[in-house]
């Protein structure tokens, strides 16, 4: 594995930190928890040099991960070496196991013909941990037609991230797809029971998006594990199959009494996109009808994919301590001038009641879109990350706000790190994506945000793609503290 080091503290580091002590402790939308940004860094690149006839120097779409067992050790999985048309050439991941502040990196080993396994490609990486410290990357891997081979991936690794075992498959299709493009099993997610008064404590549940083609729908569906992912449960359908229907982006939260909650973006027939909750008390056997959280009014970035085909993917977690679940998610409901802010809604009674849409992001007056957002909560702490662009400028920036009162009030917005320049981003069609999601995680008073960072190389400015994993520690405090910049 490579390994990228960080003398700290660096200048960037020291100038990012600076910025976060400027004036200004809090505003009118609430105390400002957010203390500075430390190990501010790109912890890898795409290594595959275009291999297929990839976007070379590409990478997107970051999960992250804290072991809740030990918080000094974090890892990250994200895409590498972006298809145009779709799929990549093989996740990759970083693993810190001080904090971040330095990482090693690698490939998901036996997973695409890249890494000497079978599949032509990979999409969607996942990250968690397991209650024992193991860690679980899921993927999906895709064979293109004439082929249309997908399945679901389990990757796992039992020395806290620095290695990853062959892959399980916990759903192997063959067939071309009506609705997803060219997988029947489109964006995975994975979780872990890690709940001490949980009664199915250790239990993986993965969740994604199938294609029914006998009622020519596209459910949310997941299976779960109780050997730490050598096998797996029957296939269990969550929503709905009416013809057309369709569930997309199913995230998986486990409440600390061990209900499941499945929070996705939902499709009806005849019906407007719209946010919805299923929550199952018996572990995933069986669900309860959907809740609804919000209808979608969100609205595509000029210029950019974020909204993965038209589908407009939430950040969803839950606060393992308190028990309240929070999803976040790019909305224009709050404004009328056709972009986006970040709102989100909670719920503090197991998913069956919803707030409605609040703002996250205290920017008002800017000419600004925000987009892609990740959230992540503990004891009342509340951190959500997002991307921003101002005006129709190639500029884009990673922020986060942070709320000390269970996600009531959120203070200003911080900036994570340099911005990026979509001029050197990968591509989608004619457009530049950084990935349908970006992610951050939360325990005690340190979250750990990944984000997709496009911008000119350092040495050969005229590459036409140069788009590399970076990543951030945001050390917080609970009472009156140092607020940001804009």
């Amino acid at each position: 594995m490579a390994h990228i080091p960080l003398v700290c503290p660096s200048a960037f580091n020291v100038a990012v930190a600076g910025l976060a002590l400027i004036a200004g402790a809090a505003d009118a939308h609430g105390t400002d928890a957010f203390r500075r940004a430390r190990y501010v860094q790109q912890i890898s690149a795409d290594p595959f040099a275009g291999a297929g006839g990839s976007q070379a120097d590409t990478q997107l779409q970051p999960s992250v991960a804290v072991d809740p067992a030990d918080p000094s050790v974090v890892v990250a999985v994200f895409a590498q070496g972006h298809f145009n048309t779709g799929g990549h050439v093989d996740p990759g991941f970083a693993t810190s196991h001080d904090g971040g502040r330095t990482w090693a990196t690698g490939n998901l080993p036996d997973l695409t013909v890249a890494v000497g396994g079978s599949f032509e490609l990979a999409a969607d990486p996942e990250v968690t941990f397991g209650p024992d410290g193991s860690v679980y990357a899921l993927t999906t891997g895709v064979d293109r037609a004439p082929g249309c081979r997908s399945a679901v991936t389990v990757q796992r690794s039992d020395d806290h991230g620095q290695t990853f075992g062959t892959p399980t498959l916990i759903q192997d299709d063959t067939g071309c797809s009506l609705f997803l493009g060219f997988a029947l099993s489109d964006k995975g997610r994975i979780t872990s029971d890690i709940s001490s008064v949980s009664p199915r404590r250790g239990r993986l549940y993965g969740t994604w998006t199938h294609e029914d083609r006998a009622t020519f729908s596209t459910p949310v569906v997941l299976r779960f594990s109780d050997d730490r992912g050598a096998t797996w449960s029957d296939l269990v359908i969550v929503s709905s199959t009416s013809p057309l229907a369709g569930g997309f982006g199913a995230t998986p939260l486990v409440q600390p009494n061990g209900d499941l909650t499945i929070v996705y973006d939902d499709f009806p027939l005849g019906g407007a996109s719209r946010f919805v909750a299923q929550t199952s008390r018996s572990g995933g056997l069986d669900f309860e009808a959907p809740v609804l959280i919000a209808d979608d009014q969100s609205r595509e970035v000029p210029g950019l994919s974020t909204k993965g085909g038209g589908v407009t993917f939430v950040g969803a977690a839950v606060d393992p301590v308190r028990g309240a679940l929070f999803v976040v998610w790019q909305d224009g409901r709050l404004r009328t001038d056709g972009r986006n802010d970040i709102v989100l809604s909670r719920s503090t009674d197991g998913g069956a009641r919803w707030d409605p849409p609040a703002l996250v992001n205290a920017d008002p007056g800017r000419v600004r879109n925000h987009f892609t957002p990740g959230v992540a909560a503990y004891d009342g702490m509340v951190v959500v990350t997002y991307t921003t662009r101002d005006g129709d400028a190639p500029w884009v920036q990673t922020r986060a706000s942070v709320s000390a009162d269970g996600g009531t009030t959120f203070g200003r917005p911080h900036r994570l790190g340099p911005r990026g320049d979509l001029r050197f981003a990968s591509t989608s069609g004619d457009r530049a994506i950084l990935g349908d999601t970006m992610e951050v995680t939360l325990h005690g008073d340190t979250a750990h945000a990944v984000w997709a960072r496009p911008a000119a190389a350092t040495r050969n400015s005229s590459v036409p793609y140069h788009q590399r994993t970076w990543a951030a520690a945001i050390s917080l405090r609970s009472t009156l503290g140092s607020a940001g910049n804009k």
